[in-house]
This record gives structure tokens, sequence and C-alpha cells, in this order.
């Protein structure tokens, strides 16, 4: 398993964020995050722990990541939005001044998100890749929106929660997705983030639990994910993700 998909499965543990207070346990002896806290050959004298620094309003500490994104609603579809950066000491607000957008429908907990309800699940969740018209210089995976970019939101497709590269999508797979060129095009994916929710284990939520929840660009509402209304706080957002750094964004309702 790789470490994104071992980071996901620790962080798919915490409590919902929407519903528990901002400071929550340390993750359980034993599991993939707390092993990775301590090198092989530490010296019995070594303090057995370090201590952990929770990023402002999270139960994500520097051990889990150092690039820690939040947005949190305030009321209705909007809400505060900030990213941090550990910095080997303290964690520093490093985001230029923009605001939070969610979905329509409202922030729901992530085990009851439902697909075609226009809610944003709340959680924290690890960040997948990014896309777009054109690469900003970000070290994330990412790919270019052609006209044959599809993004499949079809429970019965083998590809549920994927990308599709195809200009030949069947018409009833296509009305259940997005031609992601349409967004580029009115630039609410001129650069968008995949964000993790049901994509590493599409199990745990069930299939009809949702797909395509990114974060990009929007001003009033999103159809379910998060969205930013300042373009330029986003292209930098999408420039400084470093996969390196387990970049990981915490939605709260």
């Amino acid at each position: 398993m790789t470490r994104p998909r071992l980071l996901a499965a620790a962080l798919a543990t915490l409590t919902t964020l929407g519903s528990a207070p901002a400071a929550s346990a340390s993750p359980a002896p034993g599991s993939p995050v707390a092993r990775s806290t301590a090198p092989a050959a530490v010296p019995a004298a070594t303090p057995a722990a370090v201590r952990r620094v929770y990023a402002p309003g999270t139960s994500i500490s520097q051990l889990d990541s150092t690039q820690v994104l939040v947005a949190d609603r305030v009321a209705g579809t909007k809400g505060t939005w900030a990213r941090y950066s550990w910095n080997g000491s303290r964690w520093i607000k490093v985001n230029a001044p923009a605001t939070a957008v969610f979905g329509r429908g409202g922030v729901v907990p992530a085990a009851a998100r439902r697909q075609g309800t226009s809610t944003t699940p709340a959680g924290a969740f690890t960040l997948v890749s990014a896309f777009g018209q054109g690469n900003p210089g970000t070290r994330m995976a990412y790919r270019t929106v052609t006209s044959c970019s599809w993004w499949i939101q079809d429970p019965h497709a083998w590809d549920y929660n994927r990308w599709r590269q195809s200009c030949a999508v069947p018409r009833t797979t296509a009305a259940n997705s997005e031609r992601l060129a349409t967004y580029v095009a009115s630039g609410l994916y001129r650069q968008a983030v995949v964000i993790g929710y049901n994509y590493w284990n599409v199990r745990r939520y069930g299939y009809g639990s949702g797909s395509g929840i990114f974060l990009h660009h929007a001003r009033s509402y999103t159809g379910g994910c998060v969205g930013i209304d300042n373009m330029a706080e986003l292209t930098a957002t999408v420039r400084w993700l470093d996969p390196r750094r387990h970049p990981v964004i915490v939605v709260k309702a």
C-alpha cells in the first residue's frame, strides 16, 4: 500500500471534525501514522514520543502532514479558508485572503453523504492529484484536461470516481459524469485538486456516496465540492502542494 493510501486509512479513523472538538486524540498506537513517528533504531534513553503540534482548528499534527488546508463553514454555503505550513517548529498560515465555498446542500459528515444531494462531505482527507488547463508548477501528479477528459460519476461504471480519457464514452455513462473541459471553459476547473473522499476505498462509503469531490474555483456554491472564491489563491494553493509533505484538507461543518 502506498504512503497516501496509508495516510488516507489513518485519517479515515478521525472523528468527523464537524461534530467533534477541534483538538482530538492522537492516532491509536500501532496505526501507520503512529508507527512512523520514531526511527527503528532509537536508543533506549531517547524520549519515546515526539510532541504533536496540531494545525490550528484540526486534529492533524506535523507527524501526519506538514501542509494542512482548512475549509470551515460559517453559515449557508460560505466559510473561512486557511492553509498552514509546518516550518519545523510551528504552523505558519500562508494563504492569501479567500472565502471557502461549499455545496448547495450544505456540509454533512462524510459517512452520511449521498450522491446527488449537492452536499460537501466533512472530515479530513488526503489530496490525490491536480488537473486543469495546464500545470501551474505543482509537484502533485497533474493532468491537463482535453475535450476527451471525463470524471466518471456513473455508479455502475468500472472506473467510478476516476478520470477517464476517452472520446467514446457511452451515452448512459456520460449522462451521469462530468466532461471536464466544460468546467475548465467556465473557469470552475481552470485549476482543481482531487480530494480523497471516497477515492482510495470506494467501498468505505459505498458507490452511492458520491464522486468528483474536488477543490476548485467557485463564488456562491458548489455541487458538493470545496470551492475557493479567489482564483489567484487557488492557483497558488495548487502550485504550493507537495506530495512529499502529505497534504491534507480538513472540511468542517
